[in-house]
């Protein structure tokens, strides 16, 4: 292939991205493309990308303008870019070369996110938040900001602040939320990895709805620093990409102090299959999956444990949200997701919500002794439901379901409230080809054995 026009400079990116994307460009080795140049192929995955430029195939340059042009020729197809950004270019680091976008949440440099509201806001001296340093400090660039549920309250895409996100596997499905933009971004091949948060599942919804690796990590692993807070003891910062490798890279880059551990060979696993309000599809996807795996696997109840801590990840959800959103609460102004969980909490007594902290660390022990002691995993169904429609969980629309809806956040909150790291894997299809997850939990700071474990289970059940 030759430049039509070989006295411009011309920077054309390739790169077949899922079944439903069509389009192809190039990238040329060289910095004019003409003369018949040879010509380089964008891989599939963020970890390919690293070792060719390792390698001199390609030039961090030229890595991250093919990257950004891909994501700049994708972007209003999916309506999750809020804003681009001007790029910093590091000269060293494991992520020199990749061009990333994250959830805006997130405080950058001389800018104040939009938080899902807005676009963001220039601020002068304002620095970048915690995890956005560590990204930079190991050689990473960030081009775009993406969009969220406002004020990461929500568990789907709703926004009325912004166009209508588009799920890159089914247009019709419907997007988790609250990190919806940094979802689509990765499934649709905008970005290789993206930063999420998730206070109540908000990484691990949006990324089982997008059919990827989702990454909740350990409570304080990772600074909320510089992060917009709903709940902040809940709040942990996530990763979302397309395969472990890649999400490991961007976990080690934002914990470098974390220890990699031998590699999980025959794993011990609990999983629970719940009684009530999952659907019987995804029972069975489970069980069916679960035959594939190397590992000892034994199936527990969890129901009253379950009920019991989810009750108390509300109660602190509620308080906690309606303490950073007081001011807009009391003033009737709050975005209506923020309502319905805020304005619960304005009532949930001091009393209540100081005995669900105090008991904690109590909780946190005994699940870790009851599920950890002889397994290093618990599986447990992401989403209850199997991925519905958009119109069946936006509020207000004809279609609404809340059954549905629960359906997808019902297995969340308690994480959250134990502060231990998650993972959520896809593992079938549905009828209608949709994602069929399951999360994946592990003992506090075993985010290398989690995606240990997936990269194990990603050899016996590829979803494409």
């Amino acid at each position: 292939m030759r430049c039509r026009k070989p006295q411009e400079r011309c920077w054309h990116v390739w790169r077949r991205l899922s079944p439903c994307h069509k389009l192809r460009t190039w990238v040329s080795l060289t910095k004019p493309c003409c003369g018949g140049a040879p010509l380089f192929e964008l891989p599939d995955r963020m970890v390919q990308l690293q070792a060719q430029i390792r390698a001199g195939q390609i030039s961090t340059q030229q890595a991250l303008l093919a990257q950004v042009a891909q994501g700049r020729a994708l972007r209003g197809q999916y309506a999750c870019v809020v804003d681009e950004l001007p790029m910093t270019a590091p000269e060293a680091g494991p992520l020199v070369g990749i061009a990333l976008a994250h959830k805006d949440i997130f405080d950058l440099q001389g800018r104040l996110p939009g938080c899902g509201v807005q676009h963001g806001a220039p601020q002068m001296g304002l620095q970048p938040a915690a995890a956005i340093t560590a990204l930079a400090n190991a050689g990473a660039s960030q081009w775009a900001t993406l969009v969220m549920s406002p004020h990461a309250c929500g568990a789907t895409a709703q926004n009325p602040h912004f166009a209508r996100c588009v799920n890159p596997l089914d247009e019709a499905a419907a997007v988790g939320g609250s990190s919806s933009g940094s979802a689509i971004a990765v499934a649709a091949g905008i970005t290789y990895a993206a930063l999420g948060t998730d206070t109540a599942g908000s990484v691990r919804i949006p990324a089982a709805t997008c059919g990827l690796i989702g990454l909740k990590t350990t409570q304080g692993a990772v600074s909320t620093q510089g992060c917009a807070p709903l709940a902040p003891s809940l709040d942990s910062v996530g990763v979302l990409s397309r395969c472990p490798q890649d999400a490991r890279e961007i976990w080690q880059a934002l914990s470098p102090q974390s220890l990699r551990e031998t590699r999980v060979t025959d794993a011990v696993c609990q999983v629970w299959l719940p009684g009530r309000g999952v659907d019987s599809q995804v029972i069975q996807a489970m069980r069916d999956w679960i035959t594939q795996l190397d590992a000892k696997v034994s199936e527990v109840d969890m129901t009253a444990e379950f009920e019991q801590l989810n009750r108390h990840a509300q109660r602190v959800l509620f308080y906690e949200t309606a303490r950073t959103h007081r001011a807009s609460l009391l003033a009737g102004q709050a975005e209506p997701a923020v309502q319905a969980i805020g304005m619960p909490g304005l009532g949930v007594p001091d009393a209540w919500y100081q005995e669900s902290i105090a008991a904690r660390g109590a909780f946190l022990e005994q699940f870790v002794q009851r599920h950890f002691n002889d397994a290093e995993f618990l599986i447990l169904p992401a989403l209850g439901c199997l991925l519905p429609d958009g119109s069946a969980v936006e509020v207000g629309n004809p279609a609404f379901d809340r059954t549905q809806l629960a359906g997808m956040h019902a297995f969340m909150g308690f994480v959250n409230y134990l502060g231990l790291p998650a993972l959520n894997l896809p593992i079938a299809r549905d009828a209608r080809h949709r994602p069929i997850c399951v999360q994946v939990l592990a003992r506090p700071f075993a985010e290398h054995r989690l995606l240990d474990f997936a990269e194990q289970a990603e050899l016996i059940s590829r979803v494409t």
